[in-house]
């Protein structure tokens, strides 16, 4: 009998050091991963004040040049206008709505329009936050290969918890006041479903 609890004690021993080592190692891997969907899921908890990915650029100002203008616009004098607010780039098309206003469509999703009388812009521009953007566009899972990734990651999150729970044993296992930690981890999200 001593003999059989040895032996269940030496095994137990031998899977607690096998996810220690796991836990580490995955832990240390995926640091990474943690981090993106860490940010990104805390920015995206907040979209009613803080779009993640792009910035609202607005500017109100007096374009250079003759008004009010003479006639039909070129894309070359169009082009000029956009120079100020370096959307030449993201140039579509143009066309007059009125005979008082010209309107250019930006492939930014930026909206550019001039009063041709007065020549007052209203321009109101799209800009990539920098590194928001990104962590956003890899949180919607972009490409099969990223899916890929991103599913190996969900699975080795499992496998950190499961190791996580049995890597310790004693005061600092989850036979310990740690054991209740993990009964109101499961709890709390649980209330917010049933009481929400």
């Amino acid at each position: 009998m001593a003999k059989e609890v040895k032996y269940a004690q030496s095994r137990m021993n031998l899977v607690r050091k096998y996810s220690r080592d796991l836990h580490g190692h995955l832990s240390f891997f995926f640091t990474g991963m943690i981090l993106i969907y860490a940010i990104s899921g805390l920015t995206m908890n907040h979209l009613n004040r803080f779009d993640p990915q792009y910035e609202v650029v607005e500017k109100h100002y007096q374009a250079k040049g003759v008004f009010p203008h003479p006639g039909a616009f070129t894309k070359e004098e169009v082009l000029a206008l956009l120079n100020p607010v370096a959307e030449q780039a993201n140039y579509k098309k143009h066309f007059l709505p009125n005979p008082d206003t010209l309107k250019v469509f930006l492939s930014s999703g930026s909206t550019f329009a001039i009063n041709t009388q007065t020549g007052s812009v209203d321009y109101q521009g799209l800009k990539r936050r920098p590194l928001f953007f990104q962590l956003s566009y890899l949180h919607y899972n972009p490409g099969r290969w990223w899916r890929w990734f991103s599913d190996t990651f969900a699975i080795s999150l499992i496998v950190i918890c499961i190791t996580g729970l049995v890597m310790n044993k004693g005061s600092r296992g989850f036979a310990s006041i740690r054991g209740v930690e993990f009964a109101l981890g499961i709890l709390t999200p649980l209330m917010f479903l049933l009481f929400s």
